[in-house]
């Protein structure tokens, strides 16, 4: 009974520990990048020892890569918050709006998530795209995509991630006429008119 429960406790304290590690780690990454990113000086702040990384994330690459992820699944579900509009077109705008309002609103995040070197996907990074990839297939599957979803979907991304940038930097704000122009015009360029409905009846 004895070492169950000492082994019960122990479960929480292993987690608490390794939520620490990664807020702390998050706060580093966000001020300076993966430069400024020392075990040393987060064992420090924690207050655990180099094992302690090394036995949660491995090494170096593998806690950055979860910070990353977690920050990767906050984006995602922002994005996925609200209700989405019904026509597919409306929904890519309105999927526009959200990323230029979570990058404005969360810079040290976003910084993390696209201002460093990508070495490899991660799982909640995939996630993300894959839903903008479901938004452009919306549109495909209504007949009214111009481009390719391949090359649809990461052209849209880009327009995103610049507006984004410059939103961050303080060239502009979400509520630009700017922002609202780059999003109409990747609207336009990528998509196609809805079909006008064929009128019934005979003359």
């Amino acid at each position: 009974m004895t070492t169950t429960h000492g082994a019960a406790k122990a479960r929480p304290a292993t987690a608490s520990t390794r939520d620490a590690v990664l807020a702390a780690a998050e706060a580093i990454l966000a001020r300076g990048g993966e430069a400024a990113l020392s075990i040393r000086e987060l064992c420090a702040q924690v207050g655990v020892t180099a094992p302690t990384i090394y036995h949660h994330f491995g090494d170096k690459d593998g806690l950055v890569a979860e910070v990353v992820d977690a920050c990767f699944a906050e984006f995602d579900r922002a994005l996925a918050k609200g209700p989405l509009p019904d026509d597919p077109v409306a929904a890519l705008g309105w999927g526009f709006d959200r990323y230029v309002a979570y990058g404005g609103a969360h810079p040290a995040h976003y910084r993390l998530l696209f201002q460093r070197k990508l070495v490899k996907p991660t799982p909640a990074g995939v996630a993300a795209y894959a839903r903008l990839e479901r938004l452009v297939d919306a549109i495909a599957a209504a007949g009214r995509l111009a481009a390719p979803v391949s090359e649809a979907a990461p052209a849209f991304w880009a327009g995103c991630h610049g507006v984004t940038t410059l939103v961050i930097a303080g060239f502009l704000t979400p509520a630009a006429p700017a922002v609202r122009h780059v999003r109409d015009a990747l609207v336009h360029e990528l998509t196609r008119p809805a079909p006008r409905q064929a009128r019934g009846g005979s003359r």
